[in-house]
């Protein structure tokens, strides 16, 4: 699951040696600009109950709105445009705003899953993510 996307995918929930994790990547101050790092922190099984159920919203409003079906006012992130998505929205941000210590940090390398027809143009693609060490 991605959740932000600036230049790259910055953070999300992904694995991590078979368990759930939250991923947010590290941001150099004096260069200005993200690294390739990424703190990873455990994810519990309610949270990630919540973001998966979240994600699913998200993925079937943007196949509405690549298809053009839906306008780009009524993504679910706009507060009021969906009530169980501003819900679950609100017990990530609690466990957003204090996940603890990273578990880890990482290299992430991030790479789009090849050959996805069914996904309208425009759409993220399915993607996989390979965490290495950091040098």
């Amino acid at each position: 699951m991605v959740w932000d996307l600036y230049d790259g995918v910055r953070s999300g929930v992904a694995f991590y040696r078979g368990e759930p994790h939250y991923f947010e990547c590290e941001f150099d101050s004096e260069a200005v600009d993200y690294t390739d790092v990424f703190k990873l922190w455990m994810m519990d099984e309610d949270t990630l109950k919540l973001a998966t159920e979240q994600w699913q919203i998200y993925r079937l409003w943007e196949r509405r709105f690549h298809s053009g079906e839906l306008g780009p006012d009524t993504h679910p992130g706009n507060r009021g445009q969906n009530a169980l998505y501003d819900e679950i929205d609100d017990g990530i941000k609690q466990y957003r705003n204090s996940p603890g210590h990273p578990a880890v940090r990482v290299v992430g390398k991030f790479e789009a899953i090849d050959d996805q027809p069914e996904l309208p143009q425009g759409c993220l693609r399915e993607i996989e993510v390979t965490w290495l060490p950091v040098p």
